[in-house]
């Protein structure tokens, strides 16, 4: 009898022995533990540029030019750089040349692209691709755009005797509080049919603060159909001077 009280007894301080030391553990492993990294948020999805339309033109006897109007569908992220190539091919399928340029795009903009001066080709580009490198996009939060504008602008033949066969005048605006080393102007002439029939790009530097400049944008050879319309579009590189994401 006396050897099963002392198995019973054994038995209990045992199992009081266990009850303490796994309290003693389980609370020293809520002390010391680590503390859970939370997941990290999921990545925000970034759509690629799009291209809208993709042509060559012809920009005198022997040249052309490879232009192509493309949009960035996210109005949260631009790309402060990206790689483009245009592919020219002849009706053969054949390619003549290669044009490799860079550029940027702003949340939300619309934008051409213009390689101009393609010459020395062997027959005539019938065909353009487009294709652009992997960009670098950045976050832009609440982006309402960057006050650079044309305005004024006329357009139409050259006057007799200046060997220019067509010509637009306008006028570029900074309206921003900074000055703009490099601002880009793409200019893309219209049919009645909305379809382009000439480009020409030229790039102002150094534009002021509030300042407004005249400038002009002349063809010197003629270009196949009749301007209806011209549109110009106004750009810089946010990037380029960071103060303007601040605004």
């Amino acid at each position: 009898m006396n050897d099963r009280r002392r198995l019973f007894k054994k038995i209990f301080i045992a199992v009081i022995y266990l009850v303490i030391f796994t309290g003693i553990g389980t609370g020293i492993y809520f002390l010391v533990r680590p503390t859970p990294v939370p997941p990290p948020p999921p990545k925000p999805t970034i759509f690629p540029i799009e291209s809208v339309w993709v042509q060559s033109f012809i920009s005198g006897p022997g040249v052309y030019s490879a232009a192509a109007k493309i949009k960035n569908p996210n109005t949260s992220f631009g790309a402060s750089y990206f790689g483009y190539t245009f592919n020219l091919y002849d009706t053969g399928g054949n390619l003549l040349v290669v044009k490799s340029g860079k550029s940027f795009i702003l949340p939300g903009e619309s934008k051409y692209l213009i390689e101009a001066g393609i010459n020395n080709l062997p027959r005539s580009p019938v065909r353009v691709d487009l294709s652009f490198s992997e960009p670098v996009w950045n976050e832009v939060k609440n982006f309402s755009g960057v006050d650079l504008s044309v305005g004024n602008s006329s357009y139409g033949k050259g006057s007799s005797g200046s060997g220019k066969f067509f010509m637009i005048d306008s006028v570029a605006s900074n309206s921003t509080s900074y000055d703009l080393g490099k601002v880009y102007i793409t200019a893309v002439v219209f049919d009645a049919s909305d379809l382009p029939i000439a480009v020409n790009p030229t790039i102002l530097e150094n534009l002021k603060s509030k300042e407004r400049r005249p400038f002009s944008l002349a063809w010197f050879s003629p270009f196949p159909g009749t301007a209806a319309k011209v549109d110009i579009s106004i750009s810089t590189n946010l990037w380029e001077t960071p103060e303007l994401l601040g605004q």
